[in-house]
């Protein structure tokens, strides 16, 4: 934008400068010299001669015929008249090719100008003036001198008005423009002052006639000249082309040259192998970077063919490509391969390969990039075995195996012959290692378990472990199914060497479930489903052991499953309820107590034995709730029974507790809260618990059970002798009776005999100062045995069934009516509750 309004100015500056001079030469004109000659000159230099020009080979300056007479019109009739003649020729010319009206005036102005300055400078010289006679002595001296004066001060003026426009507009220094623009227009000049002065001359000599008579000499004089110079500029450009094509040619094929120094440097010193490899195999050259991958030299590697060194797994695919690119099939082939390095390590490689066209065979070569991806191939083989393999034991994982379930399954759907089994294994009290122990031992101990488990199996069996404490065994094939049966027996003996981890020494037992698949098997989740079901029913059965699935375990794991959804409904829904059985002293046949039993009315299955619901109950999670609302609801059904009874002839209630409760940290404030609300005696209330306890809680079960000792409540100890065969725990625990299984009592005969069991029991009782109460009483001859044994109290079907809170009311009126129980009114009775 500078530039621009600063050029402008100038020009602007330029015109006004030509104004004066026009103005100056119209002032000064000497209209005298004005005649029909003039008029003729002027009409030959405006109309024609502008138009006649020939432009200079290699330059851009071109020699007018206008020129010539402008300088004739400067010799003839003064600069005056030069002055007007040249502002007009200018003053036409450019506006035949030039739109912009500034840049006509422009040029007009700095024509008037130059050519004023011109006259000007011969005026101050007085080299010329118009009235020299041609023979007068040193004439043609002074009038060369000023025909050269003429040109060389119109080319200066004219140019450096030009050059000083041009460097403006451009922002290029005036020399530089000057230089290569203007400086090659001096020629135009001189021949233009060179013409003027020879028709100055003729004029004189022979007239004015001789210009009009000249013209068309001159014209066809520069038409000739010009097709002259044509013909040369021609041949200049001809010669100037042989020039650049030559030049050309020397630069291509020194870029040739190049590009080859450039491709044999990126072939040899490419990051990846590169190779040039005939159609039949043969390597023909090969870079630095294949010759590391692979650990041959090139010299190694041109003595033998690729199919030596590729896997033959990967050969077939290999040549099937190759036939394919060179049947036109395809341009490029790309597949991973393995390759045999020259130390005997298996090299995968990236490898890409295409054609390369030879002249001089119909057959093309071939070129082989080959990557080194051994890397990249090493990081996926771990991240699949990370990713299909139990990372501490090294076994497969679940993913694992249930695909490889699947593809069992599904080999078993097409061949009938082709057998599936799987064994579901669990760890029997895994737990108690890692609490006792530390995570770090069972963690070793799930490794060693791990690698017994190998030990037992066939070699086209897998092993897996699904998480925590859980292996599974797959069996397929064509075998004996008691083969099935022999491993699970083989595990179970090699379990049976105890673990040796840091010095401690840890058996470990397991639970097996073994499946055999069969059509009723859509799925692996299917399999595992009754695997698993087979391994509880290991596990319900004792531990330790195997059973085999069948269709009867599936339908019992069923109907577990809604038992227990109905079961967390059955107390909302009124299905719980409450039976009693009186216990009696044995010594004088009275009544001391009464035992609350659980009982379960199922809407569609009758009734559920406790045995079974009490289970479910501490499996799900709900025996806390179920506890609480059988205390509850028994201490309100028989609390004012028992609070009607004399001081002399009290009865207590007794409460099964599960051990499970014990892990609620709760369980005595509970216990405390309900007393209070029934207003429940203390003294008058036992709580029953098995022997099962002490091995899962320990001391933290012995502490719960001070603190409801100290309330004043007794703890006995139910179904004594059937669970943790552990008798230190007696002396640590506070207790005050034990009562007897039902199964020691049952065994006892009409003649008093099987009773070595119980003579143990009430021995053992005896000397740590307990109570006894037997359990299942039936027959007489089992009552008596057990009195004669020296047993406290008893219960059973021989005194009493079960029977609810109506039917025990009754019961007790009846007593009372036969004088068994004193002072026992309508209303009160004592209640043994218990969950059992």
């Amino acid at each position: 934008m500078y530039f621009e309004k600063l050029t402008e100015r100038y020009m602007k500056a330029v015109i006004f400068c030509g104004i004066l001079c026009v103005s100056a030469a119209l002032y000064w004109l000497p209209y005298k010299v004005i005649d029909l000659s003039f008029l003729v000159l002027f009409c030959l230099t405006i109309g024609v001669g502008s138009r006649i020009t020939v432009q200079i080979p290699k330059f851009k300056s071109h020699i007018a015929v206008s020129d010539t007479f402008i300088f004739t019109a400067l010799l003839m009739y003064g600069g005056e008249v030069a002055i007007l003649l040249a502002c007009a020729e200018a003053f036409f010319s450019s506006w035949r090719f030039c739109n912009r009206k500034l840049t006509v005036f422009f040029n007009s102005a700095a024509v008037a100008v130059s050519t004023a300055t011109v006259y000007a400078v011969i005026k101050i010289t007085g080299l010329f003036t118009g009235e020299h006679h041609h023979e007068a002595e040193g004439f043609m001296q002074t009038f060369v001198v000023t025909l050269s004066v003429v040109a060389l001060t119109q080319f200066i003026a004219n140019t450096a008005l030009a050059s000083i426009h041009d460097a403006m507009k451009n922002g290029i220094p005036v020399w530089e423009t000057w230089k290569s623009k203007y400086v090659w227009s001096f020629i135009t000049y001189s021949v233009g002052a060179l013409c003027a002065g020879v028709l100055h001359l003729m004029t004189d000599s022979i007239g004015f006639g001789v210009i009009i008579a000249a013209f068309p000499v001159i014209f066809f004089v520069f038409m000739a000249y010009r097709m002259y110079l044509k013909n040369i500029e021609i041949s200049m450009q001809q010669a100037e082309q042989a020039e650049q094509y030559a030049k050309i040619l020397e630069e291509q094929s020194g870029a040739l040259r190049e590009s080859e120094e450039r491709f044999r440097s990126a072939f040899n010193y490419a990051p990846i192998g590169i190779a040039l490899v005939s159609a039949g195999g043969t390597w023909l050259k090969v870079n630095h970077a294949l010759c590391n991958i692979l650990g041959y030299t090139e010299n190694e590697f041109l003595e033998m063919d690729f199919q030596s060194i590729i896997f033959k797994d990967d050969l077939g695919n290999t040549l099937v490509k190759i036939h394919e690119l060179i049947s036109g099939k395809s341009a490029n082939c790309q597949m991973e391969q393995r390759y045999l390095h020259k130390s005997g390590e298996t090299v995968w490689a990236s490898w890409s390969v295409s054609t390369a066209s030879e002249s001089k065979s119909s057959v093309p070569n071939l070129i082989f990039q080959i990557q080194d991806i051994t890397a990249r191939k090493s990081a996926e083989e771990k991240l699949q075995h990370e990713a299909t393999h139990d990372v501490l034991t090294g076994l497969p994982n679940r993913k694992m195996f249930m695909n490889r379930l699947t593809d069992a399954l599904t080999a078993s759907k097409r061949n009938r012959n082709y057998k599936v089994s799987i064994l579901f294994i669990d760890l029997d009290r895994f737990k108690y290692v890692n609490d006792s122990l530390g995570h770090l031992i069972g963690d070793q101990l799930l490794i060693g378990i791990s690698d017994r488990l190998r030990e037992c199996l066939r070699p086209s069996d897998i092993v897996a472990r699904l998480g925590g404490d859980e292996f599974t065994i797959l069996v397929e094939g064509n075998y004996d199914i008691n083969e099935v049966v022999r491993i699970a027996e083989r595990i179970q003996q090699k379990f049976g060497v105890p673990f040796d981890l840091e010095g401690h020494e840890v058996f470990s037992s397991a639970s097996i479930g073994i499946l055999h698949a069969s059509e009723q098997h859509f799925s692996s989740e299917d399999m595992m489903r009754d695997a698993d079901t087979a391994m509880y029913q290991a596990k319900r059965a004792g531990k330790a052991r195997h059973e085999v699935f069948d269709e009867q375990m599936h339908l019992a794991a069923r109907e577990t499953l809604q038992l227990e959804t109905d079961l967390r409904r059955a107390v909302d829904n009124g299905e719980i309820y409450v039976q009693y059985q009186p216990i009696f002293t044995l010594s004088t046949g009275r009544i001391q107590g009464i035992e609350a039993l659980t009982r379960w009315l199922h809407p569609k299955l009758g009734e559920v034995s406790p045995a079974r619901f009490i289970g479910i109950a501490e499996e799900i999670g709900i025996i806390d709730a179920l506890g609480e609302y059988i205390l509850e609801r028994t201490c309100k059904e028989v609390g004012p029974i028992i609070n009607a009874f004399s001081p002399e002839h009290e009865l207590t209630l007794s409460v099964n507790l599960s051990c499970r409760q014990f892990g609620q940290p709760k369980l005595v404030e509970n216990v405390t809260r309900i007393l209070d609300e029934t207003k429940f005696p203390t003294r008058k209330l036992k709580l029953e618990i098995t022997e099962s306890i002490f091995f899962e809680y320990q001391a933290k079960a012995i502490e719960m059970l001070n603190q409801i000792r100290d309330l004043g409540i007794e703890i006995d100890i139910d179904d004594f002798g059937t669970g943790y065969s552990n008798l230190g725990y007696l002396i640590r625990l506070p207790i005050s009776t034990l009562k007897i299984d039902r199964t020691f009592v049952s065994p006892i005969d009409s003649d008093g005999k099987n009773t070595e069991i119980v003579k143990t029991v009430l021995a053992l009782a005896r000397n740590l100062g307990l109570k006894t109460v037997a359990e299942g009483i039936e027959t007489e001859h089992q009552l008596k045995a057990l009195k004669d044994l020296g047993c406290d109290g008893g219960q059973g079907y021989f005194f009493a069934k079960p029977m609810g809170i109506d039917d025990l009311k009754l019961y007790l009126a009846d007593l009372e009516g036969n004088n068994e129980i004193l002072q026992l009114p309508y209303d009160s009775v004592p209640v043994v509750a218990t969950l059992q």
